[in-house]
């Protein structure tokens, strides 16, 4: 039904690619569904088996644990945080109700308040010796942390890089961070890296990233068949998740680049024709409205043709000597999800002009996340500034992950607004402007 729902009104060869995506992450999230159950020592998993597992924060980059060829590195906010939101919208309030009910504020981050009532409720996974926590992507995510930590009493690194990354004298600091964290893994599990089990999966991710370079330069054109919510929910998953440690993605992304190729030559319509503007996405999303993007299609002919978390990092990485790796690693991860765009500094924010233009975007759409403090402030500099460039400019509210506060028909009519005030045009799709799924998943 999730799938059904993220890829209403696809036809043709932009279904084939967004299910061979979806595919890839349906697979993989099943597989690390049956690990973490298997080896949560709260379900009865064995010692053993769970020691072998460094559990970190979802928003660390795992590439750089891969040296680790004894140990696998685990997401821990993932699964019982993150996705459970992506499928259905009604879970994520009842831990967020836990955190505020323990005396959490209610006005704060939804994502960094359901992290916390996932802790409280002690409904982490318990698994591996020690953790990694982080600053990323905001200090919020940093007191999120600091309850975690309290409540799951294993030994911490607190994986803090620097903020504003693009400064010079960051790099030093944030390699130096980096590096902490691998002697602080080798003491507490008693392993050594190991730099060509890292340089293996490293050449993974930078094959990844390759392709992804090539997908941009159809992404520009009128005529990419990977569109929309297939493009921004597998590099989300891909590069966050993922992070060059599963194969398969290899091979999904070397399939769907050929098919992009072949569908460029015959110039593919996407949507049959029916897009009007083109849209670039920014901003962290309502996870609570993952078919967001396909909604925009199918009602007014926008075509969201990147989002913002698709632009995480995509340099490349040294495989051969490890000084260098190092180097490109630390960059690497301080443009992470979410972290290079929203609390990177000034001019990361302000970058979204410059995508959009490369994109060859007439629109903006940029995702207002009510409950972040930080973004809160810029919110009339940039509409003066789309309206100086030029660029159509929405934007759209919502509540992260708590779909109570700003429900989907409220984020549909930011949309509904603009379009039909605004720009005077007429949805092709009547039956799509107002509808009510506020009990749907």
């Amino acid at each position: 039904m999730f799938i059904d729902r993220l890829f209403e009104g696809y036809r043709g060869t932009e279904l084939v690619i967004a299910h061979a995506n979806m595919h890839a992450i349906v697979q993989s999230l099943t597989k690390r569904i049956a690990f973490v159950l298997s080896n949560d020592r709260r379900l009865g998993g064995s010692v053993e088996g769970s020691e072998k597992i460094i559990p970190h924060d979802e928003t660390i980059t795992p590439l750089f644990l891969k040296g680790f060829k004894e140990l696998t590195p685990f997401p821990l906010q993932t699964l019982p945080e993150f996705i459970i939101c992506d499928v259905d919208q009604h879970i994520e309030p009842y831990y967020i109700d836990v955190a505020e009910a323990y005396g959490l504020p209610a006005d704060v981050c939804s994502r960094c308040a359901a992290e916390t009532g996932v802790a409280i409720d002690d409904a982490f996974p318990l698994i591996g010796k020690a953790m990694l926590s982080t600053n990323m992507p905001c200090n919020a995510s940093e007191a999120t942390s600091m309850f975690q930590r309290r409540r799951i009493g294993m030994p911490d690194f607190a994986v803090t890089l620097a903020m504003q990354h693009n400064e010079k004298e960051a790099l030093p600091y944030s390699r130096q961070v980096l590096e902490d964290a691998i002697a602080f893994v080798e003491q507490e599990y008693g392993v050594k890296y190991d730099w060509n089990e890292f340089f293996k999966y490293a050449k993974l991710m930078n094959e990844q990233n390759t392709i992804e370079l090539e997908k941009w330069d159809f992404f520009k054109t009128p005529y990419s068949a990977l569109t929309g919510i297939a493009e921004t929910l597998y590099r989300l998953y891909s590069w966050q998740s993922v992070n060059g440690q599963d194969p398969y993605f290899n091979k999904v992304d070397r399939k769907v680049i050929k098919i992009m190729r072949k569908a460029y030559e015959r110039r593919y319509d996407p949507f049959n024709g029916t897009i009007r503007h083109r849209a670039f996405l920014w901003g962290p999303s309502a996870v609570y409205y993952t078919d967001f993007p396909t909604w925009c299609a199918n009602c007014w002919g926008i075509n969201i043709v990147l989002n913002m978390d698709s632009t995480m990092g995509f340099n490349m990485i040294d495989t051969e000597d490890p000084v260098k790796a190092m180097d490109d690693l630390t960059r690497f991860t301080e443009k992470a999800c979410m972290r290079h765009h929203a609390v990177g500094g000034w001019d990361n924010v302000n970058a979204v002009w410059d995508w959009a233009r490369e994109f060859n975007c007439d629109m903006v759409l940029m995702n207002d996340n009510i409950a972040c403090k930080g973004m809160l402030g810029v919110h009339s500099i940039m509409e003066e500034q789309a309206r100086d460039l030029g660029f159509h400019f929405i934007f759209v509210e919502h509540d992260l992950q708590d779909s109570r506060t700003v429900s989907r028909q409220d984020m549909r009519n930011c949309v509904n607004n603009y379009m039909s005030v605004v720009l005077g045009e007429t949805p092709l799709d009547p039956t799509l402007v107002e509808f009510d799924d506020s009990d749907a998943y």
